[in-house]
């Protein structure tokens, strides 16, 4: 870490997960209650590597500065950040607010305009607008019993999110895939709303029994 550079911000962020630790009761996704993201254009280490992830998923070609984004669970912004320079506007949606407060602090730090992050559940996440590209990265199903929306609920608000022939990147969470039988279902339904544009499998660090996820790029049918 740049010390210098990041003093006052690294200060303020870890303020935030102090604050989390003492006052958000449900699981925290990270070791020891750190960082879940890192970010290394700000000098924080984490337990998934943003720039990693970004490099593994290959999107770019499928992003444009013409495009809406929306993240869901985005963490603490740090994937919505740096992927934001590839859109015309992104929105992070994240339950825990203490999260939500290391993510604008960031975005203000790196003066990200066209960032913006909302502290809500997805399933009362409203939008007048559609989206040109979703995120749901490891985000389906959650262990910390927050997630009310069943499979077929969750990618449903996401069809309907979406613009015509809109696209959906799409990651599995640890359970589908160390035991893919319990994403066979998911994938059956995920094919009648959506064609299959990528289907690969992605390297991760976390948790550490899982080294690599499954990653969907799909487009809306219509």
């Amino acid at each position: 870490m740049n010390n210098n550079k990041f003093e006052k911000l690294h200060e303020k962020l870890i303020g935030y997960i102090n604050e989390q630790r003492v006052n958000w009761d449900s699981f925290v996704y990270a070791k020891d209650n750190g960082f879940y993201q890192g970010f290394a254009e700000i000098g924080i280490d984490g337990c998934r590597p943003t720039e990693k992830r970004f490099d593994r998923y290959k999107i770019e070609n499928y992003l444009s500065k013409d495009f809406r984004g929306l993240d869901i669970g985005c963490n603490c912004g740090f994937l919505t950040i740096f992927t934001s320079r590839y859109f015309k506007e992104i929105i992070g949606v994240e339950i825990n607010p203490y999260l939500i407060k290391i993510a604008d602090e960031t975005k203000d730090f790196l003066d990200v305009k066209n960032t913006t992050f909302l502290n809500s559940s997805f399933e009362n996440y409203e939008s007048d607008q559609k989206f040109d590209v979703i995120f749901s990265l490891a985000n389906d199903e959650t262990i910390d019993g927050n997630t009310k929306f069943t499979f077929k609920e969750y990618i449903s608000k996401i069809y309907e999110l979406l613009i015509e022939d809109g696209l959906l990147m799409f990651e599995t969470v640890a359970p589908d895939t160390f035991e893919p039988r319990l994403f066979i279902p998911k994938l059956e339904f995920l094919k009648e709303k959506f064609i299959i544009l990528e289907d690969r499998r992605v390297e991760t660090e976390y948790p550490v029994n899982v080294p690599e996820r499954r990653f969907l790029i799909l487009k809306k049918k219509n």
